[in-house]
């Protein structure tokens, strides 16, 4: 008699928590069984092997990135203390910045997700200490990046120059409060006054503490 299995099949019940398998020989004899429903599927997750996960080649300022099966949540820091920056239309060339901290969500090539916060200079921990962010466009962490598509992100490395591309986009007024620093200006009047400033300006100055840390940014380090 040949005991060579012919074919294997497992017959599912949503209303039963076991699962009948039928292993069918090519002699004609059946071998039935019942198994457990979480054994097979623990089962099944032991023969399992998952790719190793490589970020490749890492742009410049990468703070952070975790990997998940359908992304990568990431996180950046600004590689230069001025930039030229937009409030409504005006434009404020070679404009003083704190240390800023990007971090979103890549996901087929497609970013979202945006958050920004101010963190305090020196190397980074997780207790590095987190200020709340001066510009208009941030609520808590939530950055609003309007309607601007953030595609093309396939790779890492391509992330480069995300920090200046999303301090390019014009500043408005959504979520802005003047108590956010210790000036308590308007959006308009707080630009005016930070633009002949120096960076170290913001911490002396202008920052306030927001009470978290670069473990409640990331979400874990």
């Amino acid at each position: 008699m040949d005991g060579t299995i012919r074919e294997a099949v497992l017959h599912l019940d949503p209303l039963k928590s076991v699962v009948k398998t039928e292993l069918i020989r090519k002699d004609g004899t059946h071998e039935v069984r019942h198994i457990p429903g979480d054994a097979l599927a623990d089962e099944f997750k032991a023969h399992i092997r998952m790719a190793p996960v490589r970020s490749g080649l890492l742009p410049p300022g990468v703070v952070s990135l975790t990997a998940y099966p359908d992304g990568w949540d990431v996180t950046l820091q600004n590689a230069t203390d001025r930039c030229t920056v937009y409030y409504h239309k005006t434009v404020y060339t070679d404009f003083p910045l704190p240390r800023l901290l990007l971090r979103c969500r890549m996901k087929g090539g497609r970013l979202s997700d945006f958050q920004m916060t101010v963190c305090e200079a020196g190397s980074l921990s997780p207790d590095t200490k987190l200020y709340q962010c001066p510009f208009p466009n941030v609520n808590g962490f939530s950055l609003c990046v309007g309607s601007n598509p953030f595609t093309g992100y396939d790779t890492l490395w391509k992330l480069r120059g995300l920090m200046h591309r999303v301090l390019s986009l014009p500043f408005g007024d959504d979520y802005y409060k003047p108590d956010c620093t210790k000036l308590n200006l308007s959006a308009r009047d707080l630009f005016e006054h930070l633009q002949d400033k120096e960076p170290a300006y913001y911490y002396s100055d202008v920052l306030l503490p927001n009470g978290k840390t670069l473990t409640d940014f990331i979400g874990g380090v």
